[in-house]
């Protein structure tokens, strides 16, 4: 049987599942709003999908996206963001399931390489797959592969990443406490910090941030890289005290995000 895999917003985990199903010889689509396609902001809220007015779709896969309209249906659920995904509760020890890339590789019947796990443990729980809870994931593995994968995607020298992931490092390590609750997050709010997530996950420091999402307008503020615990007094500390909208979390991946009211 051939499928449709329906792809949300573009990322490099996104660019490695369509490279895979082109391959295996399955059909793509793009998530659409806007007659653009979806980014994070507005990939559940897509409009349509970018295939041609009665086009016959066959089996339909949603990789990480969903359509505005609720009531039409998702015949098969790549995911691992909102509660009820495939992946959403899975721990770090479990990410190959958990993650997108590795449901996709299911579906495909595709055993994972050595890079194809450093991509699922980096994209489902970094901040987990740096502090070796990732099982065939060594933390300088994955810090290396994350440097050459990465600079590729931003079309940069490597060098020039890794120096700034060292600085954010640095800036990391001098960021001030800020209390929620009985736990202790570092506050990036209101600072620009390049690579601030990644320097927060190489070191195991729960952050605290905020940045303007371009496409939508609206200021992001979020937490990073703490415990599932931690995480969930932040959802509640997002919703009574920041009065946050459209708050939303993974606990076990280590975060939560919402935005500033308009």
């Amino acid at each position: 049987m051939t499928y449709l895999f329906i792809l949300g917003a573009r990322d490099p985990e996104m660019m490695i599942i369509e490279d895979l199903v082109l391959k295996a010889q399955h059909r793509v689509a793009y998530a659409l709003a806007e007659e653009r396609r979806v980014y994070p902001g507005n990939a559940y809220r897509a409009e349509r999908i970018s295939t041609r007015p009665g086009q016959p779709h066959g089996r339909t896969i949603w990789v990480e996206c969903a359509l505005a309209d609720a009531s039409y249906p998702r015949d098969i659920v790549v995911d691992h963001h909102h509660e009820g995904d495939p992946g959403f509760d899975m721990p770090p020890a479990r990410y190959w399931e958990g993650s997108s890339l590795g449901q996709v590789c299911h579906l495909l019947s595709l055993e994972p390489t050595s890079e194809l796990r450093l991509a699922a443990a980096a994209d489902h729980c970094l901040s987990a797959a740096y502090k070796s809870l990732c099982p065939g994931v060594d933390p300088d593995d994955l810090k290396a592969w994350r440097i050459a994968s990465r600079a590729k995607w931003q079309k940069i020298d490597p060098e020039v990443l890794s120096a700034k992931v060292e600085s954010a490092i640095a800036q990391v390590r001098q960021l001030q406490p800020l209390k929620v609750g009985p736990y202790e997050f570092f506050d990036a709010l209101d600072l620009d910090i390049p690579e601030l997530s990644e320097a927060s996950a190489i070191l195991g420091k729960p952050v605290m941030y905020s940045l303007p999402e371009l496409r939508s307008g609206r200021i992001k503020v979020g937490a990073l890289n703490g415990t599932p615990e931690m995480m969930d007094a932040w959802m509640e500390f997002a919703r009574t005290v920041l009065q946050l909208d459209d708050v939303y979390s993974s606990p076990l991946r280590g975060y939560a995000e919402g935005y500033l009211k308009q």
